[in-house]
């Protein structure tokens, strides 16, 4: 084929040491090769997209350094600081929504053992209300002269007291006879059971009054007005003292549960408003990604000009150009040279490719130039196939008119 003798321009590329043989080549050959060329344009060009983003950050990065006037040439540099706030802020509030996070975890674990604190205190205060409150139903039963203020002050509750210790005890002296009584048969046995468990129900449920009486005269008496007078009782008084000092223990436990609480209940608001942390952290995280994004479309944009001008493929006037390119420093020749490399690099895989899909949309048109020869010849051949039949047609016709002739003479 004639365009195999033509010698292609940038023969010191890699492709181009086989063009010579390229147009010989079966067509799956040239198609093996396009596919070659763009891999490898493929290729060139991440790299030259990873170059001259990293290019066009440097330069960015040189304006924070330089006065807003220098910069006047073109308008980037704003962006990209507003681009960059806009990536520290989002960062900021990431951090501010984890530490809430841990600190509503801390919370949670605080308030857990807070009011597992809470619960042994008030257990201990209820027995200390209890222990003072059987020393008074005590000293007021026996109260006398100047002990009679304990009796009054235990007059409301003494008459109850007094029933449900003789209940107490009756069901104790029941169930402990129950228990001594000699075993019988084995409905001796179930029966006996059956009452125990009865009995005990009862006592629990006595006990438990018993407990709770004690425990209201001992809160009662430890709350009285400070200025009721009672006869001196080291043990009451100290049974007092005790119960004051983890009253206010319990306080003190108390207000700190509460603003633990208080603190809790107020970032999880906030969580509610943000419509929950992961969700924000994500949407956060996703503008970070967005604007990166955008960064990497501008220093890509900013480096290709600087380091390709007007074979960047950007609309770029002089002055933007001069203004750009007056970041650009001694060191970043070598940035600039493998840019220049890797991109006519670039256009030379185009120009094979591109020639070597000439080529093959050549064959291409010469094998439908061949498939129409054929189909004329196909149609010639028929066509004079015709000819011949419409001529054997005509001189049959020719026959039978001079047949007839000779047969109109015998009339």
């Amino acid at each position: 084929m004639r365009a195999a003798s033509q010698k292609p321009p940038g023969t010191d590329f890699f492709l181009f040491k086989r063009t010579k043989m390229v147009y010989n080549n079966p067509m799956d050959d040239r198609k093996r090769q396009i596919n070659e060329a763009e891999h490898r344009k493929r290729e060139q060009t991440a790299q030259l997209d990873v170059l001259l983003a990293r290019f066009g950050e440097s330069i960015l990065e040189r304006t924070n350094d330089s006065r807003p006037e220098d910069a006047s040439g073109f308008g980037e540099p704003a962006l990209y600081r507003r681009l960059q706030d806009d990536i520290a802020a989002s960062q900021d509030s990431i951090q501010a929504a984890e530490g809430q996070m841990r600190r509503f975890k801390e919370l949670e674990e605080a308030i857990t053992a807070k009011e597992r604190e809470e619960s042994v205190c008030s257990r201990e205060l209820a027995a200390l209300y209890g222990r003072l409150g059987k020393t008074l139903l005590a000293e007021a039963a026996g109260a006398a002269g100047e002990n009679r203020a304990y009796g009054d002050f235990c007059a409301p509750y003494q008459t109850q007291a007094e029933e449900l210790l003789t209940k107490v005890e009756s069901l104790e002296e029941r169930l402990a006879g129950l228990e001594h009584r000699e075993k019988g048969n084995v409905f001796t046995w179930i029966g006996k059971s059956a009452q125990s468990l009865v009995l005990r129900s009862f006592l629990g449920k006595a006990q438990e009054s018993l407990d709770q009486l004690r425990r209201t005269v001992g809160e009662h008496f430890s709350r009285r007005a400070s200025g009721s007078l009672f006869p001196e009782n080291d043990d009451i008084d100290g049974q007092c003292e005790e119960i004051e000092q983890k009253r206010a223990e319990l306080q003190f436990i108390s207000q700190e549960l509460s603003g633990l609480k208080d603190e809790k209940r107020k970032i999880s608001e906030s969580f509610s408003a943000e419509g929950g942390p992961i969700r924000y952290i994500q949407s956060l995280k996703n503008n970070i990604a967005q604007v990166q994004g955008e960064l990497k479309v501008l220093y890509g944009r900013i480096g290709a000009e600087a380091a390709l001008g007007g074979a960047s493929g950007f609309e770029t006037g002089e002055a933007r150009l001069q203004a750009i390119r007056g970041y650009v420093r001694p060191e970043d020749d070598e940035s600039l040279q493998s840019a220049g490399r890797i991109s006519q690099t670039i256009r030379d895989c185009d120009a094979v490719i591109e020639k070597l899909r000439a080529s093959l949309a050549i064959d291409d048109e010469k094998a439908k130039i061949e498939k129409y020869r054929r189909t004329i010849l196909e149609k010639r051949d028929k066509i004079a196939q015709a000819e011949k039949n419409i001529a054997d047609l005509e001189g049959a016709i020719r026959d039978s008119e001079a047949t007839i002739e000779k047969l109109r003479h015998l009339l």
